[in-house]
């Protein structure tokens, strides 16, 4: 999620959404200890917020898997430099 709070620095921040998804995927993979996991990020800029939902499954201790899904949202950050005189 913080990868994609970044966008806003991107003269494009939509095409910063495919390597946020990357980010997550691969961090709720190791982390979580999730299969099959799939990350869509969005970008509203026109609200300056973002979102990453996660989906995976997951593994139960007495056999069988569960899918589990986690949605995170923040402000989309943007640099704003120093406009004094």
């Amino acid at each position: 999620m913080s990868y994609l709070r970044l966008a806003g620095n991107n003269s494009d921040p939509g095409a910063f959404v495919a390597a946020a998804e990357d980010v997550a995927q691969g961090y709720a993979s190791k982390i979580g200890r999730l299969k099959d996991v799939t990350a869509i990020g969005t970008i509203d800029t026109r609200t300056g917020r973002v979102t990453m939902l996660v989906v995976g499954d997951v593994v139960l201790p007495v056999g069988g898997e569960v899918q589990i899904q986690q949605t995170s949202e923040a402000t989309l950050e943007q640099f704003r430099g120093d406009t004094r005189e």
